[in-house]
């Protein structure tokens, strides 16, 4: 799974994919955003497939919905006729822990540094 997360010049969130993951790095930058609270919102569902304390979670966001299972997850652009992307839970996971350092390594940043 090859990707890059970063800021571009204006500071706005990137995600570098390939093809293959173009839907998670869209995912990413449309409906996680900036936004620690809705990261962690979904590591919290992830967690909860994962521990079996849910059978599946479903999120929908600004253009995606994620359907969380044990094992595998499902992201759905809600616009556009992109193909949905299956990819296994813990590698999206561990995608979101990624982006989740980035936005917390920009929060810990002190003006004009």
């Amino acid at each position: 799974m090859s990707y890059r997360f970063y800021r571009d010049d204006d500071g706005d969130l990137r995600a570098q994919t390939g093809r293959g993951l173009r839907l998670l790095g869209r995912f990413l930058e449309a409906d996680i955003q900036d936004s620690i609270l809705m990261c962690d919102e979904v590591l919290a569902a992830l967690d909860d497939v994962v521990a079996g304390r849910a059978r599946r979670r479903q999120l929908t966001g600004n253009a995606h919905t994620l359907t969380a299972f044990k094992h595998k997850s499902r992201i759905r652009s809600e616009f556009g006729r992109s193909a949905d992307l299956a990819l296994p839970t813990c590698k999206l996971r561990r995608a979101l822990l990624e982006w989740r350092a980035l936005l917390e390594n920009a929060s810990r940043r002190r003006p004009g540094k």
